[in-house]
């Protein structure tokens, strides 16, 4: 809860009450990754929803990263994408992000996510309404990269 609190993260990335994440750390259909440079320290973790969706698809709910801009992200979010396919039986890996949110925006397409739409101002964000991008990658995309 503390890294998805750090100042400004609030632009970038949703933020849970105690309450949701136990509740998501309770159930059988949420995983939590926590990424870390070999031998080194926690530098974010993500979290994983869809595990038992019978549609095989599973979500990138969310990801959050220490230190923004110092290269973690990318590796850490291929890092989800092969866990991910690897470990259960997704077809389809998907999120959203902020529409203002081009650096991550980038990473996800650079990664072999493709744009499926926007979900117009559909986050309350403070006192503003923001868009959020629908982004995935298939497992056979995946499989070809």
């Amino acid at each position: 809860m503390a890294t998805e609190r750090l100042p400004g993260f609030e632009r970038q990335v949703a933020i849970s009450t105690e309450d949701e994440h136990r509740a998501r750390l309770a159930g059988s259909d949420a995983r939590y990754l926590l990424g870390r440079w070999p031998d080194g320290p926690a530098q974010g973790f993500a979290l994983l929803e869809g595990l038992t969706d019978r549609h095989n698809g599973v979500k990138l709910r969310r990801i959050a990263v220490i230190e923004p801009g110092q290269g973690f992200g990318r590796p850490f979010t291929a890092a989800l994408i092969d866990w991910t396919f690897a470990h259960t039986n997704a077809v389809r890996f998907w999120l959203d992000v902020f529409a203002d949110n081009p650096r991550a925006r980038h990473v996800y397409r650079s990664l072999g996510f493709r744009e499926d739409g926007v979900l117009r101002q559909a986050y309350l964000r403070g006192d503003e309404r923001v868009d959020r991008i629908m982004m995935s990658i298939l497992r056979d995309e995946w499989r070809s990269e």
